[in-house]
């Protein structure tokens, strides 16, 4: 048994590679479709580490990242850095690609290069650009709860601890909107950064974060002429669109109850679940005038909405 104030003073606080997302020696995951923009937002990230810069508003702890590639070569991200004016020097970046004739980088011949970047260069911060192109000697079965969660992610684990740094693997949603393989993935690492692109504004991306350290992010973001991701407020159109979807569904149910995630997914809404919620509270008067009343009330964790709808009498008017 312990007392608080042993407690306490055997108590460190977490180190952190960017506040409030990323702690020291932790391993993350960065999901996204195909064209969403995974890379360049890995890319701004690192830079951001790099050179102790803000990312997205959130502080870095400044370190040199290795970023490994397994599908772009050294003139591709060459051509990425310069198109986005990121500020990587000899200090502060080393980039491993994949050779032409290797089907796969081995973890284990990676070995040399995480020595030498955590000893020499003291990094911390290491992109691994993609998952699925990492290989372990034995391989295995992506789709295989015991393999992901029992071999491959706890070898991930091992790196983080062995060299101190901190890992992010970037990675494929499949058609659903899940982490493509093994559900044991997102189960298995610290935190999960997920982008999906706005079905009908092609530079309207959305950013969510899920981790069992941190609060919940939800962002919207947009992508600037240098291919650098933006915090951006939602628009009034797409405000006006949401609420009149809500509000048509409203009024074929009638009387329902609901959670801003349920909804959002069940009316496939272009924005995230906190911004819905945020969205109904300021607009509760002006769903009112159109017959649509909400009470809001708690269930577990989550706040449950109980919505009636009757016809407005327009003749008080």
């Amino acid at each position: 048994m312990k007392t608080i104030s042993e407690m306490r003073k055997k108590f460190t606080k977490k180190d952190f590679i960017v506040d409030n997302l990323m702690k020291s020696n932790g391993l993350y995951c960065l999901v996204a479709r195909p064209k969403v923009g995974k890379s360049l937002l890995a890319l701004q990230l690192a830079n951001s580490i790099a050179t102790g810069t803000t990312f997205l508003g959130l502080r870095t702890n400044p370190s040199p990242v290795l970023y490994i590639s397994t599908e772009m070569n050294f003139s591709q991200i060459l051509d990425r850095i310069d198109k986005m004016k990121l500020e990587f020097n000899d200090d502060n970046f080393r980039l491993k690609e994949q050779e032409m004739n290797e089907r796969k980088l081995n973890l284990m011949d990676l070995q040399i290069e995480f020595q030498e970047f955590s000893n020499d260069l003291k990094g911390r911060f290491v992109v691994i650009d993609m998952f699925s192109g990492i290989d372990l000697n034995n391989g295995y079965d992506l789709n295989n709860y015991q393999d992901m969660g029992q071999v491959v992610i706890p070898k991930f684990r091992e790196l983080c601890k062995k060299y101190n740094f901190t890992i992010l693997l970037i990675h494929h949603l499949n058609k659903n909107n899940t982490s493509l393989g093994s559900t044991a993935i997102d189960g298995s690492v610290d935190g999960k950064i997920t982008l999906k692109q706005d079905s009908n504004l092609k530079n309207k991306i959305i950013f969510n974060y899920e981790s069992r350290d941190y609060e919940g992010l939800d962002l919207v973001l947009k992508r600037n002429d240098n291919l650098l991701f933006e915090l951006s407020e939602v628009e009034s159109d797409d405000l006006n669109y949401n609420v009149l979807t809500f509000l048509n569904y409203a009024i074929k149910q009638q009387d329902f109850s609901f959670t801003v995630s349920e909804i959002t997914s069940k009316l496939n809404l272009q924005i995230t679940p906190s911004a819905f919620g945020k969205l109904l509270s300021n607009n509760i008067n002006n769903l009112e005038k159109e017959g649509l009343h909400i009470e809001k009330k708690r269930s577990g964790n989550e706040r449950l909405y109980v919505a009636h709808y009757e016809e407005p009498n327009y003749e008080n008017e």
